[in-house]
């Protein structure tokens, strides 16, 4: 029959027409991500304020994109200071493999999507900088005070 087709697309448009705006007024209105929601990386933190890394260098070595760089000191010791762990955020493509091989739980991906720079320069971040590496004392230290925490209740 001549003019079905006709007749249908105008059905599509004015169901499309009556469903009101989907659009959101960006800067001054945000959707809210879904907590599985992958954006930059960002490294985790102890209570007192000293990063978890402990400088393994397992998230360096499982990058797809060797965006992540770790400048590392070893004392005679054997104690590790970080001089700095590099993020090329505008290479980064965001897949969360450093995070899932971290062993020590101490990078994330962050939330914050709103990445845009106007300088190339600041697409390369230091994320850690001039600190003591965690040690695995530490590490076993904090899980035993949030097992204390779980067992008593608060």
């Amino acid at each position: 029959m001549w003019g079905l087709g006709l007749l249908n697309g105008l059905r599509i448009s004015m169901r499309n027409m009556l469903r009101g705006p989907i659009t959101v007024k960006y800067p001054h209105e945000k959707l809210v991500l879904p907590e599985r929601a992958r954006w930059a990386v960002r490294p985790k933190y102890f209570d007192d304020g000293s990063p978890k890394c402990t400088a393994c260098m397992t998230c360096v070595r499982v990058c797809p994109d060797h965006i992540l760089s770790l400048d590392v000191t070893t004392a005679e010791d054997k104690t590790k200071h970080i001089d700095a762990f590099g993020y090329e955020i505008g290479a980064c493509m965001m897949c969360g493999l450093c995070v899932e091989a971290c062993p020590f739980d101490a990078i994330m991906m962050s939330h914050d999507y709103e990445l845009a720079v106007t300088d190339a320069a600041l697409l390369n971040e230091t994320l850690i900088e001039n600190v003591d590496a965690a040690t695995a004392a530490h590490h076993k230290a904090e899980k035993q005070a949030t097992a204390g925490e779980v067992e008593s209740g608060e």
